[in-house]
C-alpha cells in the first residue's frame, strides 16, 4: 500500500530534514575551505577554492592522529558490542523462556529501571570500582562499563523479539537431544538477526560518540575520536578550518554506517510487533 502524505506532513518532514541536513552540509563544506573563506561565507563555496590541506594538516598532527583515534575507538566499540550482544542475547533467551520464574521477573524489572538512571550519577561509583579492580585508565575497564550500561536497553530489545520465536522450535530440538545452549546457539541466535542489527547500530552510535566516560576512565595517555578532537580544538578554539576538518574526519564512519545500514534502524525494533 502506497503511503499518502498530506501537505502538512510534507512541510513538517521537509523542515525536519532541513534541520538535520544543515549541520552536515556546513561541516562537510567548511572542512575543505580555508579559514578566511569560512569566515567570509560559511554557507557557500566555490569548487576552485576547495582544498584538502585541512584534512592532511589537522588529521595527522603531533597532537592528533586520526588513525590512532580510529584504532582506539574501534577496539573499544568492537569489544563492547560483542560483549553486549553475546551476554544480553543469552540472558534474554533465558528470561523469556522462564517467564513463570518470579525471581527473573523481578530481576528484569529492576534491570529495566536502569534505563532511567542518568549515567553521570553513577560515574563516581564506576571510577571507584574500576580503581579497586585495577582497571582504571585501561581499555578493559571502559569496555566493561559499556557492557554493563547497555545491558538494560539490549535486553529490552532482545526479550521483546525472543517472545516472537515459537517455543515449538525449542521443544523439537529437545526431542532431538539438543541442550539449552545448543538450542540458543543453533536456533535462537540466528533468528535474532534483525534485533541484533538494531542493538549493534544503536550501541555503535552511542559508544562511538561517547565523550565523558572515555575522558574520565581512560585518562590523559589515550584518546578516542571524541577525546582527540576535544583536546585538539582546546588548543586552537578559533581555528575553524581545523575544527571542521576534525569533525568531518570523526564523523565519516558514522555517516557511512548510516548510509549503508539505515534500513535496519527501525526494522529490528518493529520486527517483533509485526512478526506473524
Amino acid at each position: 500500500m502506497k503511503t499518502r502524505h498530506t501537505p502538512v506532513s510534507f512541510v513538517i518532514l521537509s523542515f525536519t530534514s532541513l534541520v538535520f541536513f544543515v549541520p552536515i552540509y556546513i561541516t562537510i563544506i567548511n572542512a575543505f575551505k580555508t579559514k578566511a573563506d569560512i569566515m567570509q561565507n560559511p554557507f557557500g563555496f566555490s569548487l576552485g577554492s576547495l582544498t584538502f590541506e585541512n584534512l592532511k594538516t589537522h588529521g595527522f598532527s603531533s597532537y592528533f592522529n586520526i588513525f590512532q583515534a580510529y584504532f582506539n575507538t574501534i577496539i573499544i566499540v568492537g569489544f563492547s558490542i560483542v560483549g553486549i550482544i553475546v551476554l544480553t542475547s543469552m540472558l534474554s533467551y533465558v528470561m523469556d523462556r522462564n517467564r513463570e520464574n518470579k525471581v527473573l521477573k523481578i530481576f528484569y524489572v529492576l534491570m529495566l529501571a536502569g534505563l532511567i538512571i542518568p549515567p553521570e550519577s553513577i560515574l563516581l561509583s564506576i571510577v571507584q570500582i574500576l580503581r579497586n579492580l585495577g582497571l582504571m585508565f585501561t581499555f578493559p575497564g571502559l569496555v566493561l562499563r559499556n557492557i554493563g550500561w547497555y545491558v538494560p536497553f539490549s535486553c529490552f530489545v532482545f526479550v521483546g523479539y525472543v517472545k516472537t520465536i515459537s517455543r515449538e522450535l525449542d521443544e523439537s530440538a529437545y526431542l532431538d537431544g539438543a541442550g539449552a545452549f545448543s538450542i540458543y546457539a543453533r536456533i535462537i541466535f540466528p533468528l535474532m538477526k534483525p534485533a541484533i542489527a538494531s542493538v549493534f547500530i544503536f550501541c555503535f552510535l552511542w559508544i562511538w560518540n561517547d565523550f565523558l566516560n572515555p575522558l574520565i576512565l581512560l585518562g590523559d595517555k589515550t584518546y578516542t575520536v571524541t577525546i582527540g578532537i576535544y583536546r585538539a580544538i582546546g588548543q586552537y578554539s578559533t581555528a575553524w578550518d581545523q575544527i571542521f576538518a576534525l569533525v568531518f574526519l570523526v564523523s565519516i564512519p558514522v555517516l557511512l554506517m548510516y548510509i549503508f545500514m539505515q534500513k535496519y534502524f527501525i526494522e529490528g525494533l518493529t520486527a517483533g510487533a509485526i512478526k506473524g
